[in-house]
Order: structure tokens, then sequence, then C-alpha cells
């Protein structure tokens, strides 16, 4: 059988090369790489979690300062609106309302506020600092006069509506930080 020249082996390679002339259709197939997952996430969105949770930090610091330095002012609106109810159920004293409503606003001005130089105003330098902090007149010549020397008077009357009114309104204007500066840029 040798004789013959080409073995069958030989025979088969020969037809092979001969019909197999696509040199792609010896390569192996393409395994695709698997897909990202979700976590852990790039470098970028590790980064933005980190500023937003900053910001979020901030925020809330924020907030709970104005919260706490708001305080006394929401404090002072209570007690005020409490008098209000009081006085739609029962009528007291006006003197002792005026100085009732005296005394909230020097303890959320000097004391909560920390304007100082208030503690000494009396009078009617009392009622110009009122009505600077209130951007009006209600104290030195309406219903807010109470709040002065008037109420020392032996025959003190006051218009008790409108002066827990005017209260309410200076309140509804007193600012934590502003006040103190308003004050301030007037004298």
């Amino acid at each position: 059988m040798r004789s013959r020249g080409i073995e069958h082996g030989e025979i088969q390679r020969i037809e092979d090369a001969s019909v197999n002339t696509d040199p792609l259709a010896a390569l192996k197939d393409i395994y695709l790489p698997v897909a990202p997952d979700w976590w852990p996430p790039a470098p970028g969105w590790w980064l933005l979690v980190l500023i937003l949770m900053g910001g979020l930090y901030y925020l809330v610091r924020f907030a709970a300062s104005y919260w706490q330095a708001t305080r006394p002012i929401r404090a002072a609106k209570r007690i005020v609106d409490t008098l209000i109810e009081e006085e739609r159920e029962s009528s007291s004293d006006d003197v002792m309302l005026a100085n009732q409503c005296n005394e909230i606003l020097k303890r959320l001005l000097v004391v909560a506020l920390g304007i100082n130089h208030l503690s000494q105003a009396s009078g009617d330098d009392w009622l110009k600092a009122l009505d600077q902090l209130g951007e009006c007149s209600d104290f030195s010549q309406g219903p807010g006069r109470a709040l002065g020397e008037a109420r020392f008077a032996r025959d003190f009357v006051a218009d008790r509506q409108a002066l827990l009114g005017c209260v309410r309104r200076l309140l509804a204007k007193i600012h934590h930080s502003k006040s103190r500066q308003q004050l301030e840029a007037r004298s």
C-alpha cells in the first residue's frame, strides 16, 4: 500500500485544505466579558455621594441652628397668644397686662437675643426702640404707649386688644439676628 504513493491521511488534508479556504473559520468563538455590575460604583459616583452627604450635613446643621435661634421668638409668640386667649375669656388688670407684655419683650430682646443696651431702656427710649424694631409708631404714639411710663399713672387705662395686637405685630417683625443690627444702624 505504500506503493500508491499517497496515503489516506494525506488525501484528507489536501481535500480539507482545498475546501476550507476561509482562515477565520479556524478561530474559536469570542466570549464577551461580563457586564459591569451596579456595585461597586465608579469613583465619580462615590465623589457625588460624598458631596451630597456633605451638603445634607450642612443643610441639617443650618436648619437646626436656625430652629434653635428662633426658639425664643416662637416662645414669646406662644405666650402672647396665650394672653390673647385669656383676654377673651376673662379680663385682668390693665397694669398687669402691660407689665406682662413689657416683661415678655424685655426677656426676648435683652436675654434671648442679647440686645444688652435695651436692658437700661425705659420710658420714651424703650418705646422708640420698639418702634424701630417694629418699623411703626404704634409704641410711641399708639396703643403700645402703655408699655412706657403711662402704666405707672394712677388712672391708667389701656386698650387691651390693641396693645396685644401691637405686641403680636412686633413679634412678627423681630428677627433673631437682624433686629440687633437694625437697632445699631439707627442709633
